[in-house]
């Protein structure tokens, strides 16, 4: 995993793409639901498996390309070993705590990766694995509940929207030349609106 094409990318390319791919399986898991093609303790296990793997992939990108800053690897790498041991020990038999754990974890891992200035790609990068988790758990927790999930007009609605901004981003970066003239705020900002999207788009499943 450590050596793939996509753990090689540009970190911008990576989160444009992740962006796009969030809002795919975001829309696959509420259809599979909706259509009761699913158990939700089942894919709240393989949550927790794709947040492991990214967490592995943060750590090749934290030793690959932050060498300068090895007193903050070692202590984002304890946050990341703290937070796998987390999810590890997490149970689908009691979702809600589980669920607070796990965000609280990924809270904590957040702030540390911010504390280095020279971290905010990296950072971003982060954040889109937190707020996929985040929207992946919160559309669990409504099946859990017994509450079905129905596709209506405002959740396909926002959905496309998410879907159409993503790809707005992929293109402009396609655009640029070089990673370093994409200005990291305006692509702040636009990664914002792209899980604005997708938050509306949970809480509008019926």
């Amino acid at each position: 995993m450590g050596n793939s094409k996509e753990n090689q990318s540009p970190i911008l390319v990576k989160i444009a793409n992740q962006l796009l791919k969030d809002q795919q399986e975001l829309d696959s898991l509420a259809v599979q639901l909706s259509l009761g093609k699913a158990e939700a303790k089942d894919k709240f296990k393989e949550v927790k498996t794709e947040f492991r793997e990214k967490l592995q992939d943060l750590k090749h990108t934290l030793s690959s390309e932050y060498k300068d800053s090895q007193d903050w690897v070692k202590e984002t790498n304890v946050a990341i070993d703290e937070f796998e041991k987390n999810l590890e020990e997490s149970a689908e038999e009691v979702f809600e705590e589980s669920k607070a754990n796990i965000l609280k974890a990924a809270e904590n891992l957040k702030a540390q990766i911010k504390r280095n200035p020279t971290s905010e790609k990296l950072f971003l990068l982060y954040t889109t694995y937190y707020e996929k988790a985040q929207l992946q758990l919160d559309v669990l927790e409504q099946n859990i509940q017994n509450k079905k999930a129905e596709l209506t007009d405002s959740y396909k609605h926002s959905i496309e929207e998410a879907k159409k901004s993503a790809k707005a981003i992929i293109d402009k970066l396609n655009d640029k030349k070089e990673e370093a003239d994409f200005k990291t705020e305006i692509f702040k900002k636009e990664i914002g609106q792209v899980y604005e999207h997708l938050k509306k788009a949970v809480k509008a499943l019926g």
